[in-house]
């Protein structure tokens, strides 16, 4: 096994972990880590933009009230106020360091609207490609300025006594590498892909919020999954049809034509995104009818929208008629690794950023286009905090402990799942709608008796599915626990919110889990 140091150790290439790398570049040793292709991330595939108050007649508090309103106000205010503050500083910095934002004739930004926004403060790169446009830019940004190390899974943590030392990875022939550091900073993604139907690259597994877990840090909100409204539904593939186009004009429509988020919310196409994907859900599974979204009434679609045209070509998909057939998918976890305003877990020299981390600023649901912004605007925050540290911290490593959590032998995959059966589980059980009876035959089948078993022997494609069950059962579970109905958890069985759940987190962290596994183990009663 080798072993490498850096100071600083980011694992994920998205725009949370290219930005920290930016700004950490200029003064540490940093190493950047992913599990494949650099431009293999959630965020390159982006096709909405970033939201900031840059129009002269908007507000942060404007922003800052229409993101409550979308996260049903169990948003945490602080951090929710630093996110929307930031963002014209983020369009200025991305803006100097290359990213091609779309201008008007005379050079101001042209800003779009999307659902849940009042006003328009969407700025966006390259027409629905602004996500590719911004890994680009920031690629050529770090490349000589850091060390990126592609094709390497991170399978755990290395830590002990709650302080985190470093990582260790596999390659794909197995090899294993120790990088070792001073700070490690998550940045590696939500976990939507636990579902089938996802707008997430593959592999969105929720390794990194599996790591930090096993490693005993905190997590929270794990309920909270995103469904987009508008992905594009065919038979040969499936893809995201950008928020913009409803900004645009779009309009969802049933099979006879007719819109369907008439009276449903006074910003109709535009609501938050958990109104409209339940609307389009009942639609689909209560009538039993299909949904297009109606692109008639937008001129130079093709010209506009140049992904989304593509995307409907490759499937198959004429656009001549004007209607593109959609429903809705997994997008974008609320829920991850709980940090401070700083990126800081519950664990010393562990750091989350981007949509691993649960800032806490989405709430119960995020509002469209916040999410590239609150990857950049708290990686950067990550990055000042470990730069301002007068005096850098070193954490005592022993060989010992390197023996220990590499010799560890236990494994146990008796109730491991096949991928395709968890994604099953979690779309008929714990999808857009939710009950006590179905969630209840998901943990049972989730459940398993270990979720911290020794890694390092197995092969990557079984850590992958370890990580997957265990995400899903994690989610499952904090359904169970939130009986009520908030933003994107919606249970049938307690329809409404509650005043007794405002502003309450579910916290989990390992160390109970196993605590409660192993009685109800003694008892008899594991399930």
């Amino acid at each position: 096994m080798d072993i490498v140091e850096a100071e600083v150790l980011i694992i994920g290439g998205g725009i949370a972990g290219l930005i920290a790398a930016e700004y950490l570049s200029l003064n540490k040793n940093v190493i950047v880590i992913t599990k494949s292709d650099i431009k293999h991330s959630n965020s390159y595939l982006a096709q909405g933009g970033i939201s900031a108050v840059i129009d002269k007649n908007d507000t942060w508090q404007e922003h800052y009230m229409d993101t409550l309103q979308a996260g049903h106000f169990h948003n945490e205010p602080e951090m929710t106020e630093v996110l929307v503050k930031e963002g014209s500083n983020v369009i200025d910095s991305l803006s100097c360091w290359g990213v091609p934002f779309d201008r008007n004739l005379n050079g101001q930004f042209m800003l779009g609207k999307e659902g849940g926004h009042h006003r328009n403060r969407i700025v966006h790169a390259g027409g629905d490609q602004t996500g590719k446009k911004v890994i680009e830019a920031l690629i050529r940004r770090v490349n000589d300025k850091v060390r990126i190390e592609t094709g390497q899974y991170a399978v755990d943590l290395l830590a002990a006594n709650g302080i985190c030392y470093g990582v260790y990875c596999k390659d794909d022939d197995g090899s294993i590498t120790l990088y070792k550091s001073t700070h490690t900073i998550l940045a590696g993604g939500g976990y939507a892909g636990i579902y089938s139907a996802t707008s997430n690259a593959y592999g969105s597994d929720g390794s990194a919020v599996c790591m930090a877990y096993r490693a005993g840090a905190e997590l929270a909100d794990l309920e909270f999954v995103q469904f987009h409204p508008t992905l594009l539904k065919s038979g040969k593939m499936s893809g995201l049809i950008t928020e913009a186009v409803r900004g645009e004009g779009g309009v969802l429509v049933s099979s006879n034509g007719l819109p369907i988020m008439e009276g449903d919310h006074p910003l109709k196409d535009l609501a938050p995104r958990d109104i409209v994907s339940r609307r389009i859900f009942v639609e689909i599974h209560n009538q039993r009818a299909s949904v297009f979204l109606n692109i008639k009434g937008i001129s130079n679609f093709e010209k506009k929208f140049p992904g989304v045209t593509t995307l409907c070509e490759n499937a198959g998909i004429s656009l001549d008629a004007g209607l593109i057939p959609v429903a809705p998918g997994a997008h974008f976890t609320m829920g991850g690794i709980k940090t401070d305003l700083f990126g800081r877990t519950s664990l010393r020299g562990l750091y989350a950023v981007g949509e691993c981390a649960n800032t806490g600023v989405h709430g119960a649901n995020r509002l469209a286009s916040n999410s590239l912004l609150e990857g950049a605007v708290f990686a950067k925050q990550t990055a000042q905090c470990i730069i301002s540290e007068k005096h850098e911290r070193t954490f005592s490593f022993s060989l010992s402990l390197l023996q220990e959590s590499y010799f560890a032998d236990y494994w146990l995959n008796d109730a491991l799942l096949e991928t395709n059966d968890i994604q099953e589980i979690m779309d008929k059980y714990a999808g857009i709608c939710r009950d006590e009876e179905g969630l209840k035959k998901a943990k049972d089948k989730l459940q398993l008796r270990n979720f911290n078993p020794a890694l390092l022997d197995q092969p990557i494609a079984l850590i992958k599915r370890l990580n997957m069950q265990t995400m899903a059962w994690l989610t499952v579970t904090s359904c169970l626990k939130r009986k009520e109905s908030r933003g994107s958890h919606y249970r049938r069985d307690f329809p409404f919110a509650l005043k007794e759940w405002e502003q309450k987190k579910i916290i989990r962290s390992v160390l109970r889990d196993e605590s409660l596994i192993a009685k109800k183990a003694a008892a008899g009663i594991l399930n």
